[in-house]
């Protein structure tokens, strides 16, 4: 089983989700409304808990690490049960370039931002930058159309029978 996040409000003869419910399904089924754009995948099943024979006091444990230490792992802007976001430092141009090439307009930008920020910034992808954005402009107006055919829209005066 695995959980989805859904994104746009989605509903079925016997089913109604709202955009922040958390969602469990077979992971098949999961995957296909995981898409980005109607749900995001939270998580799968979750790998057994370890079982700890040597259970530590409080006197062995490291100290709590300074809240305010950016070095700490801990102070990351993910949420640590939400997606991982792409980053464009992980991978190379070829690979950047084919995941800018299916994502939206806000998701390009900050893949986009990323890459320029970064300490030596590819000339290979912020070379690019104004057909990448053209082409997520496009993802996303396709993207609309789509969801505005799935609402109903553009089918005329008739009623709708959902």
């Amino acid at each position: 089983m695995a959980t989805i996040r859904v994104l746009q409000a989605i509903g079925g003869l016997d089913f109604s989700w709202a955009p922040g419910d958390l969602v469990d399904l077979p992971d098949d089924e999961a995957a296909k409304w995981a898409d980005g754009h109607r749900a995001e995948l939270v998580d799968q099943d979750p790998p057994p808990a370890p079982v700890n024979d040597d259970p530590k006091t409080p006197a062995d444990t490291d100290p709590p690490a300074d809240p305010d230490d950016p070095d700490d792992p801990g102070d990351q802007d993910d949420d640590p049960d939400g997606p991982v976001l792409f980053d464009p430092a992980e991978h190379n141009v070829k690979d950047v370039l084919a995941y800018l090439d299916g994502v939206g307009e806000q998701e390009a930008l900050r893949v986009l931002q990323q890459e320029e920020n970064a300490e030596e910034p590819r000339k290979g992808i912020v070379g690019q930058r104004g057909s990448i954005l053209e082409r997520a402009q496009a993802n996303d107006e396709a993207t609309e159309r789509a969801a505005e055919t799935s609402r109903g829209g553009g089918r005329g005066d008739t009623i709708e029978t959902r």
